[in-house]
């Protein structure tokens, strides 16, 4: 399997039992890596407890960091053998389906992939976002390059979209970095930027569309299958302001439209603010974040 060429970097904060779980998934199905990188920046009990059950497998490293989810993964690139082939990014909570990696395994042993930098697994997802996709149907006008049904496009205005549920093999522009495996070779001289912050937001999006920007190539193989079970409602104002900022500095570092950038910021503060209509005012909060960021952008 290709496994065991394999460097499996995943970083980690005060999750231990999720981490732990799916580290007893891969030993009990028996998928063998060359090496498994944990870069931990949990506190002093959670490091402990991942610290005890790593022990006994000699395969395993674990790389003590500072919190920060783009500077764990560069360790773990850093520190990673440069005998290994590929390089798999796992999130530390993510669940797989039984026959993922067989999967997986097959498509690359079965096609020509000279051409093919990127592999990802296939998220699937039961979450309720109906009125949001909607929403963005009717604002984000496709005809007009404000909204895309494709999966994995980035826009010209910064935004992409949502890449889950697939149904055949696709190749992306972007990709998430919860479980996606690179050629090594191909992304040696990649680094995550720490400019998207310490909890990062788009620093996934950031690493791999300046990899298709150049004409390598991303693809979902459609059986490899996972879930991500804990999603998370971001509507904090913090997040609000994050957003908005951080998708700025793609526009700004791939020469996008920064005109249709500002619309766009307009329009999804306007969607936070139709979220009340689903009576969740916690997105009043997302929504000061996203309005105070636009003002830093135009008169900052």
């Amino acid at each position: 399997m290709f496994t065991r060429k394999t460097s499996l970097i995943i970083p980690t904060r005060n999750r231990h039992k999720h981490l732990i779980k799916l580290l007893k998934f891969l030993n009990k199905n028996k998928i063998h890596f060359k090496e498994i990188l944990i870069i931990d920046s949990s506190d002093k009990n959670s490091f402990k407890k991942i610290t005890n059950y790593c022990s006994k497998y000699k395969k395993i490293k674990i790389i003590k960091s500072v919190p920060s989810t783009s500077l764990q993964r560069n360790i773990g690139l850093k520190r990673s053998s440069i005998k290994s082939k590929y390089i798999l990014f796992l999130d530390d909570d993510i669940i797989f389906y039984k026959m993922a990696f067989s999967e997986m395994d097959k498509y690359i042993k079965n096609n020509k992939q000279n051409n093919i930098t990127g592999f990802a697994f296939n998220l699937t997802s039961k979450n309720d976002r109906k009125f949001f996709k909607l929403i963005k149907e009717i604002f984000l006008f496709e005809k007009i390059g404000f909204y895309s049904s494709k999966p994995g496009k980035v826009l010209e205005n910064g935004w992409h979209t949502q890449i889950e549920n697939l149904k055949k093999n696709t190749f992306v522009e972007w990709i998430y970095s919860g479980a996606i495996l690179y050629v090594r070779d191909k992304i040696k001289k990649r680094k995550f930027e720490i400019k998207f912050g310490k909890y990062g937001y788009l620093e996934d999006l950031d690493f791999s569309y300046g990899l298709t920007r150049k004409g390598q190539k991303i693809l979902v193989v459609s059986k490899a299958k996972f879930l991500n079970p804990n999603y998370v409602n971001r509507s904090s104002f913090n997040f609000g302001k994050k957003e908005i900022l951080n998708r700025y500095l793609i526009v700004k570092k791939y020469n996008l439209n920064k005109i249709k950038f500002l619309i766009s910021a307009n329009l999804r503060l306007l969607i936070s603010f139709l979220g009340i209509i689903k009576l969740d005012f916690k997105l009043l909060f997302r929504s000061f974040g996203n309005l105070i960021a636009i003002i830093k952008i135009l008169y900052g």
